[in-house]
């Protein structure tokens, strides 16, 4: 690469994700991501050991991002990734969770592909594609790009949460971070944010200032979508709620959130494009006792919790409506 080309930087605020951590970093090793920053607070599950293991190997940039404030760990992350000014102005910076995977469908299914596909853009909104659960109960130790296969079809306008978006943009362009989108323009005009949906047509001219979803005339996945996994199986959802939202302070997870995230409604394999890339990273990953040990620990505790939620009968009545009345 040469020293001018642009980069692919991604920032990602984290909490207690830790059996799911190799294969997101694989995921993204696999479409092109250059350098990974993630930003870890109040962690009982080992995530931020194996994050630091990753650290310490050089695979990724790990920051504490513990505070005693009562503040959304999130913005902290954010305003403090733009402070370590790890971007360079001509490089793409991405705001993504750890329930989110990049589907590039176009070229090699990488990022840079995205961008040689859409030339003329520098600012890239990707729509949400929710996955459901599938009728998944038990947790596994297996990718959740091959076990979560069913997902909302891609003409979604509701519930909102269905064509949320995350948008990669050119540093230089935007002054301020959010969680679906940059804001404070260093330009002028929407025309000079060269701002494109997923299949490659400009952005309406409103998203110059606000908006966190796609719409009728925005929405598209020619070219891209973002593949999110909110759910996952029942018991792992027992945790999530468990945990609360992650990046927020309140907020509670429970039946409401579970039925409208759990969209089952078409079968989507197009993920598996970068399917053998993906295994042969993380097997790298893995290949150092270390990290293997570290992933593995974070599984059983994992596995530990949910046990331990089973156990309680208000968690006992939110599985039992998730799976309809089996057990």
């Amino acid at each position: 690469m040469a020293e001018q080309d642009p980069r692919f930087v991604s920032v990602t605020p984290m909490k207690n994700e830790g059996p799911f951590v190799l294969e997101w970093v694989a995921h993204n090793q696999a479409i092109g991501i250059d350098q990974m920053v993630v930003m870890t607070n109040d962690c009982t599950d080992g995530t931020d050991a194996l994050l630091q293991r990753l650290h310490d190997r050089g695979v990724l940039t790990h920051v504490d991002n513990n505070s005693r404030r009562a503040t959304s760990p999130q913005k902290r992350a954010y305003k403090k990734f733009l402070r370590m000014e790890v971007a360079r102005p001509q490089d793409w910076v991405l705001a993504i969770d750890a329930d989110e995977l990049i589907n590039v469908k176009t070229g090699d299914n990488t990022l840079r592909a995205l961008t040689q596909a859409i030339p003329q853009a520098r600012t890239i909104s990707m729509t949400w594609r929710l996955f459901g659960n599938g009728g998944v109960v038990d947790y596994q130790d297996r990718f959740l790009s091959e076990q979560f296969r069913q997902a909302a079809p891609e003409f979604k306008a509701r519930p909102p949460q269905a064509w949320g978006f995350k948008t990669m943009f050119q540093r230089e362009l935007w002054g301020a971070l959010g969680v679906h989108r940059p804001h404070r323009a260093t330009v002028e005009t929407m025309e000079e944010c060269h701002w494109y949906n997923g299949s490659g047509q400009p952005m309406p001219e409103r998203y110059y200032t606000q908006s966190w979803r796609s719409a009728r005339d925005s929405y598209g996945y020619d070219l891209v979508q973002l593949n999110h996994y909110a759910l996952k199986s029942c018991e792992s959802y027992l945790v999530k709620k468990l945990r609360g939202r992650a990046h927020h302070t309140g907020g509670d997870l429970g039946l409401e959130y579970w039925s409208i995230m759990n969209q089952n409604a078409v079968t989507d394999h197009s993920i598996d494009a970068i399917a053998d890339r993906k295994a042969a990273c993380h097997a790298a990953l893995m290949d150092d006792p270390e990290t293997a040990r570290l992933h593995h620990q974070s599984c059983d505790l994992h596995r530990e919790k949910v046990a331990e939620l089973r156990q309680l009968p208000e968690m006992q009545e939110l599985l039992q409506k998730m799976t309809g009345g089996k057990p």
